[in-house]
């Protein structure tokens, strides 16, 4: 049997893809979907274990479902409903929302967010994110305005087929805001899976020309 080599295993490799991805199935990342029924202030509380914002639980502690005729001049930075992880409480403990999602072991994501702050309801304040063993706090860093937000993001690589997203408050007087939350999947660069499928194949071709010989 003749000998391939990697030369010419190349092009048959590039018509494949510049990288391999597996995207993620986190939905409703803007809290626009649910059972919203506000009592009054364009506001509603959810209790720990309630499943009313479509794909997320509650845990922890109480949380504030807000719309966009609050009283308090706060708004979403995306859609028009977004979360207070503190419930207009003054302190800790805070509450939290989590959601499973479908993963690929050995894949690396990206969750991004939008952290809100106010310099009427208290700066600073900080989320810690939680996924597949890792585990950071972020804080807000903007000091301007009523309703301001700030855009962060968090690697992590997935060791199940099934990956729990949480976000719960770590630091806040009256306000910690949650709005715009994705997870997309990092790609894997194109050099690295050429290089691993041709070592596979041509692997595989000597295996095969051993067992002729």
């Amino acid at each position: 049997m003749r000998y391939v080599s990697l030369k010419m295993m190349l092009p048959i490799l590039l018509a494949g893809s510049a990288g391999i991805t597996h995207a993620a199935s986190l939905i409703n990342g803007s809290f626009e979907q649910g059972n919203y029924t506000p009592p009054g202030a364009d506001t509603m509380t959810l209790l720990p274990g309630s499943t009313d914002i479509t794909g997320w639980l509650v845990h922890t502690d109480p949380i504030a479902w807000i719309g966009p005729n609050n009283p308090w001049s706060l708004t979403a930075s995306e859609g028009d409903y977004f979360l207070d992880l503190t419930d207009y409480s003054t302190g800790a403990p805070f509450g939290g929302i989590s959601q499973e999602i479908d993963t690929r072991i050995g894949q690396s994501y990206e969750v991004t967010f939008d952290l809100g702050s106010s310099n009427i309801w208290g700066r600073p304040s900080a989320i810690q994110v939680s996924a597949a063993g890792t585990s950071q706090v972020f804080a807000s860093s903007t000091t301007g305005g009523i309703s301001d937000w700030d855009n962060f993001s968090m690697l992590f690589t997935a060791n199940s087929e099934l990956t729990t997203i949480s976000f719960a408050g770590h630091t806040g007087r009256q306000y910690i805001g949650l709005d715009n939350v994705a997870v997309n999947p990092v790609p894997i660069p194109a050099a690295v899976w050429l290089f691993g499928s041709a070592l596979h194949i041509l692997l595989g071709f000597r295996v095969r020309k051993k067992h002729n010989a």
